[in-house]
């Protein structure tokens, strides 16, 4: 179960019918999940399906930088 209280990251599966909005592999920040319903509300997009994305664990700072210095 996610603490709805906090703000925490999604990443898109499936962006069917919403390709104008969703990007496959893309992450997004939830603001408001609503149980009844099924659905995420992302900040500035909408409400969106649940099954639509995958909980992405919040990542630390340094795992930021890592990614930046491997590609170099």
């Amino acid at each position: 179960m996610v603490d709805t209280g906090n703000i925490f990251r999604v990443r898109c599966v499936d962006n069917t019918l919403q390709r104008d909005m969703l990007t496959v592999g893309q992450i997004y920040e939830v603001t408001k999940v609503h149980e009844k319903d099924d659905y995420y509300e992302l900040s500035g997009l909408g409400r969106f399906s649940r099954s639509r994305f995958e909980i992405v664990e919040p990542a630390s700072a340094d795992d930021d930088d890592v990614g930046e210095d491997e590609k170099k």
